[in-house]
Parts: structure tokens; sequence; C-alpha cells
């Protein structure tokens, strides 16, 4: 009968021990990014996946309230990683269409020095 006791003792903390804390961090950390993400111009340039990433960290909010801590940190994770390809995605539009900006530039100084007359 001890031994039974011992066992049951033994799952019940080892249940305990695997149980999935409240992902208040990752939670912050995600809801940080898409706000980076957005003030990068994800808002424009990756619009699918900035709102991805807000629907993942909203569903994990609510998984958060219902307890489902493990589900919730899978979500949270999601978000930030959705997060950062906008963030991503956005950058690498604003990047090529600087580069775009200046090869128009060296077109234009290039006709200019090919039709100006020599003297």
């Amino acid at each position: 009968m001890r031994g039974l006791f011992l066992i049951t003792g033994a799952l019940a903390l080892a249940a305990c021990g695997n149980e999935v804390p409240p992902p208040n961090t990752q939670v912050t950390l995600s809801d940080s990014i898409i706000r980076d993400a957005e003030s990068a111009g994800a808002v424009q340039h990756a619009p699918v996946e900035l709102n991805t990433a807000r629907e993942k960290l909203e569903a994990a909010r609510r998984e958060m309230q219902d307890e489902n801590n493990e589900k919730a940190l899978r979500l949270a994770e999601e978000a930030e990683l959705d997060a950062r390809l906008a963030q991503l995605k956005s950058r690498t539009k604003t990047t090529r269409d600087a580069a775009a900006a200046i090869q128009a530039s060296i077109d234009t100084m290039r006709r200019e020095i090919t039709t100006r007359p020599t003297s």
C-alpha cells in the first residue's frame, strides 16, 4: 500500500513539473515585434503576414485566459515569427525601392553624360 502512495505522489509531482507557465514574456516580445513591424511599414508591404501575427497573438492571449499555456506559448512564438517575416519583407521592399531610385539616378546621369556636347 505504501508503494502505491509513493508512485501516486511521484506521478503527481511529475505532472506538476511538466506544466507550462503562462507565456507572458513571449506575448510581450511578440507584441513588441509586431509594433516594430508596423513601424517598418509592414502595414503597406506585408499586410498578410502582419495580420496573421496579430491574429495569432490574440489567439495566444485567449488561450492564456483559458489556462492553455502550452498552446498559448506556441501561438505567441508563431506570432513572433510571422511579425519578423512581415518586418523583413517590409525592409526588403524599402531597400529594393531605394536601390531602384539610385539606379534611376545613375541611368539619368549616364544619359546626361552621353548627350552632353563636347567643346
